[in-house]
């Protein structure tokens, strides 16, 4: 058995991420989406044990082990929250298991990966337990993963993350699985269905400053002629107002998680609407057209593939000098009352270039 007791410092980054040490802990701030993680140099054979301690601040984490991954804290209507280590899964809701995590305090995470079993447990809970995954039934795991299999760790943009510790241990032998409390994917990873669903229900379980953040964009928004449509209902719920051909807004809630997204309904027909959006903003406020472009989601293609292949929507937006392949305008906002105002006033200027 090899005990490896990871130096935090040891991670390199890939991608537009930013990563420092403060007060000996590993902190790490999302990037772009696709392609900006946190990686280890070293790989590690089956079988071995990962455990972690870390805390998050918003949606979401995600471990990136071999050719596979674990999604925390991504929500009821995530139906891809994992993938063997060896890739090759495409199909929804093959691994069902809760992954909520708690906001703004550490937690532990431990992923046992044997031979024969699989174990996934977060703060002393078993959350997932697997005897068949296609790795343990591929008789050439070990040659077609000769090295080993690497460690990568990733988040939503703008996600803080903050790693305590962290240890990884190979085996010689068929590690032991602890028993312990199970709890079980308790609800199912889609919208949960409401006949009459109301806001006041959806938001309950965020907290009050969130809350009110949100009632007020209701009342701002609604006055603005946008078309309010509630889909699902209690814990799981997507609220989404439109202005028919000009601007989306769209609040994903999960329990007490929140995540929320704009989109530019023109900039599909029009290619420069996007860029024109952002010199709107910069006439008042360059720092924060700055800020927006650098929020704007990435395209990854509707196939995967990356570099906006395959899909329908995206167009190059272009700003003091810079080009990224965006997804109509597609804009990121962080689970944090501030951000709000930023909806506020993004939505403000493509209005002013209906």
């Amino acid at each position: 058995m090899i005990i490896h007791q990871i130096p935090l410092e040891s991670f390199v980054p890939h991608g537009k991420v930013t990563v420092s040490i403060e007060n000996n802990k590993l902190c790490i701030i999302g990037g772009i989406d696709y392609g900006a993680y946190i990686a280890l140099p070293d790989k590690f054979k089956l079988p071995f044990r990962i455990d972690m301690t870390a805390k998050i601040d918003s949606p979401a984490l995600i471990l990136r082990i071999g050719d596979g991954y674990i999604n925390l804290n991504t929500g009821g209507m995530d139906n891809r929250r994992m993938t063997s280590i060896i890739g090759g899964e495409t199909k929804p809701n093959i691994h069902k298991f809760d992954n909520m995590l708690p906001l703004n305090e550490y937690f532990d995470v431990s992923i046992i990966y044997g031979r024969k079993a699989m174990q996934l447990i977060i703060n002393g809970e078993e959350r997932y337990f697997n005897k068949k995954d296609i790795y343990m039934k591929l008789p050439s795991v070990d040659t077609d993963f000769k090295d080993g299999f690497g460690f990568k760790i990733a988040c939503h943009k703008r996600t803080e993350v903050f790693i305590k510790s962290l240890i990884i241990t190979e085996f010689d032998d068929e590690p032991d699985f602890p028993i312990l409390p199970k709890k079980d994917a308790n609800y199912a990873p889609s919208l949960t269905p409401s006949d009459k669903p109301t806001l006041d229900d959806c938001i309950k379980d965020l907290t009050q400053d969130l809350q009110d953040k949100i009632y007020d964009m209701d009342k701002h928004l609604r006055s603005m002629k946008f078309k309010r449509i509630i889909e699902g209902g209690y814990p799981e719920s997507k609220i989404t107002y439109i202005l028919p051909k000009v601007v989306s807004y769209k609040i994903k809630i999960s329990h007490n998680l929140l995540t929320h997204l704009t989109m530019s309904l023109r900039g599909n027909y029009i290619s420069d609407f996007n860029s024109k959006i952002i010199s709107k903003l910069a006439e008042t406020d360059p720092d924060f057209a700055d800020e927006i472009f650098s929020r704007a989601k990435d395209c990854t293609g509707c196939n995967g593939k990356g570099n906006g292949q395959g899909c329908m929507n995206n167009n190059i937006v272009e700003y003091n000098g810079k080009k990224k392949i965006n997804c109509a305008l597609t804009v990121q906002f962080k689970m944090i009352p501030s951000d709000f105002n930023d909806v506020k006033e993004l939505i403000n200027a493509v209005i002013a270039l209906k």
